[in-house]
């Protein structure tokens, strides 16, 4: 499991040809399933929270747990910060990305975070940055490790996978109205030709509506890790 998580640091730092998976944003229901448990419990307090993106992340095998800073009201987010530090004590084969909205939340989870998830224009100079908005020739401009695309990936990889990471980009549309064989076509045909150059994912958030599609993503990217 350590290899796990640092093969997906190494791969933000463009060392090495490792496939990695980026599905920072999970919903409830998906993750419920996945986890094979159900309740309020799971999401009621930080502790919880991390408690249960650590389970998540186990079994989709991406030892990597995002955390969204704005998942809990602002006056418990110092405690969020603190839950993950408390797992990180003693969790060396988890890895913790914080989701970011401003320079003061990156600068929160500086002593905490692996990697960290920008929307917005905050930067970071301790850990390798994911941008998750605005333009990808922005994002290498400012020298972040990766960046976040929505739809197109195949696109954006032929024209900058030389200058840095490509995360997600499948699309949400193509993975919600796609058969297995054609997901699993996709996913292995993006990681072998760009092979170590993107991270697999949807781009953006896979209703439980389409749960049978957001598997098969699953299962295919476990074919080519």
């Amino acid at each position: 499991m350590v290899e796990k998580k640092h093969s997906f640091i190494d791969f933000l730092n463009g060392i090495g040809e490792n496939n990695a998976l980026f599905e920072p944003i999970i919903c409830r229901d998906n993750t419920e399933s996945l986890i094979y448990r159900k309740s309020n419990k799971l999401w009621s307090t930080p502790h919880e929270y991390i408690n249960t993106l650590i389970s998540l992340a186990e079994r989709i095998g991406s030892y990597f747990a995002f955390i969204d800073m704005h998942s809990f009201e602002t006056e418990e987010r110092t405690s969020l910060v603190s839950a993950a530090a408390e797992k990180k004590a003693t969790a060396d084969d988890m890895g913790f990305g914080f989701i970011c909205y401003s320079q003061e939340e990156v600068d929160a989870v500086s002593d905490v975070a692996d990697c960290v998830c920008i929307y917005g224009d905050a930067v970071s100079m301790s850990v390798p940055v994911i941008r998750m908005d605005g333009s990808v020739e922005d994002a290498i401009s400012r020298g972040d490790s990766g960046w976040f695309a929505k739809s197109n990936a195949e696109h954006y990889l032929e024209i900058y996978s030389d200058k840095i990471r490509i995360l997600g980009g499948l699309g949400v549309d193509f993975i919600q109205n796609s058969s297995p064989v054609k997901i699993y076509s996709a996913i292995e045909e993006l990681g072998t030709k760009y092979r170590g150059k993107w991270a697999c994912g949807s781009g953006g958030v896979i209703t439980f509506k389409h749960y049978l599609e957001f598997i098969s993503m699953l299962g295919a990217y476990s074919r080519i890790s």
